[in-house]
């Protein structure tokens, strides 16, 4: 098991949510469109922290169990799961492989992913928009662009800390 796995979810995940970003954007106001945009750019991210973790993943060879890489970050594999940690400041990365699900959370703010459904959470209020549609995703805009501040700091600051990671052992 590997990040691969999510990486094949999440790019099916982002292309029907390109699919709908493109409706949006020819049959919604600017106003209305822009959530849409914003789901773009944290799945879009969410890919990205994930072929960077995917890399990171193949130069340690974690077998089994858990090793700790660049430091404070701990690679995680047991039964059908595959974690990266950051304790303190906690940053979670996390691939469910049995469901599919790809979570990045830092405790306050997650990002859940799978190939049909976002799930976007502060502070334990979740919104779960389980039809990636033009309708599924119109319902839950304000909420959407209310929390996308959040849901960037947290994917930006997740992809920077993996870069350096990776840079680090020597990747990039």
């Amino acid at each position: 098991m590997s990040f691969e796995g999510a990486i094949n979810d999440i790019n099916k995940l982002l292309e029907k949510l390109s699919g709908v970003r493109k409706e949006a954007l020819q049959k919604l106001p600017v106003v209305k469109s822009a959530a849409f945009n914003i789901l773009f750019d944290l799945v879009s991210k969410a890919l990205k922290i994930l072929n960077t973790a995917n890399e990171i993943e193949k130069r340690v060879e974690l077998g089994r169990g858990l090793k700790r890489v660049c430091g404070n970050w701990i690679l995680m594999k047991e039964g059908d799961r595959l974690s990266i940690k950051k304790l303190k400041p906690l940053r979670i990365l996390t691939y469910t492989q049995n469901e599919g699900r790809v979570s990045i959370t830092d405790g306050e703010v997650s990002l859940e992913l799978s190939q049909s459904s976002i799930k976007l959470g502060l502070r334990g209020r979740d919104i779960v928009i389980s039809d990636i549609s033009l309708e599924g995703i119109s319902e839950y805009t304000d909420i959407i662009k209310s929390l996308g501040r959040y849901l960037f700091e947290l994917t930006d600051t997740i992809a920077d800390t993996l870069n350096r990671c990776l840079k680090s052992l020597g990747m990039l």
